[in-house]
């Protein structure tokens, strides 16, 4: 009976979701983002060990200097609630939690900042850009709605992971794939922008459009997406080049 409420519970790890977004809430010169690692964990460490003396000891033990990328550390808590279970129940007393944070938080921390800030938020926010050139005053409401789902969604899925899988980082890239999806957003990114930029000869002063923006963006997205398979498919790049300036020439030509 007693090793059963020494179980971490969904709620335990619903509970350290939430606090993850308060994890960089009080930085400290010394150890960095800790104090909001510590109080993020809170919830799995006050289930694990009741009495105080050995919760207060816990808790000063993830007190050691921690820093990565805000989004990417659910992984490394839902891990280190793993780990304290594991301690608690007696199933690996010699777990220590503080190797797997000191081992996973640089790679982690890179590889959040390439998908988080270099491709899903300049994703969403070309997408908004080129929703507002259409005249749609929610169009910073739609890039709010498309970052925040998505990385919300990873943040939540991350603690769930950590704790399925104990920390196993090779394992979390064959479930989430973060290159190929950062890849596909990059892509994305660029295919719109340069719908957006070859649309700056009909911009008004205002920075509105006189012929709708989605149709442009999706026609310039097609082309993008057209280009990048034929690529793949071993086509010369000055070739697409070449090939895509004679076609915008003849339609100049014809009025278009």
């Amino acid at each position: 009976m007693a090793d059963e409420l020494r179980r971490v519970r969904t709620v335990d790890l619903l509970g350290v979701f939430w606090r993850s977004f308060f994890i960089q809430a009080s930085w400290s010169y010394a150890r960095m983002q800790s104090l909001g690692f510590a109080f993020a964990l809170i919830p799995v460490l006050r289930r694990l060990y009741p009495d105080r003396q050995e919760f207060s000891a816990r808790l000063a033990a993830h007190m050691d200097y921690f820093n990565t990328q805000p989004y990417m550390a659910s992984f490394i808590l839902g891990a280190a609630a793993r780990i304290e279970e594991d301690r608690a129940t007696g199933r690996d007393p010699g777990a220590d939690a503080g190797e797997v944070k000191r081992s996973l938080m640089a790679p982690l921390g890179a590889l959040g900042d390439s998908f988080f800030w270099g491709s899903l938020k300049p994703l969403a926010a070309v997408i908004a850009v080129a929703t507002l050139f259409d005249g749609s005053w929610w169009a910073p409401l739609l890039y709010l709605a498309l970052y925040n789902v998505v990385h919300i969604g990873f943040r939540g899925g991350l603690v769930f992971a950590g704790y399925a899988l104990r920390g196993d980082v090779v394992a979390l890239m064959a479930r989430f794939n973060f290159a190929q999806v950062a890849r596909l957003f990059k892509v994305l990114s660029l295919a719109v922008l340069g719908g957006i930029v070859g649309t700056i000869t009909l911009w008004r002063p205002e920075l509105r459009m006189p012929v709708p923006v989605p149709g442009i963006t999706l026609a310039s997205l097609t082309i993008a997406l057209g280009l990048a398979a034929l690529f793949r498919r071993g086509w010369s790049p000055l070739k697409l080049m070449m090939g895509l300036g004679i076609v915008c020439l003849l339609l100049a030509l014809g009025g278009i």
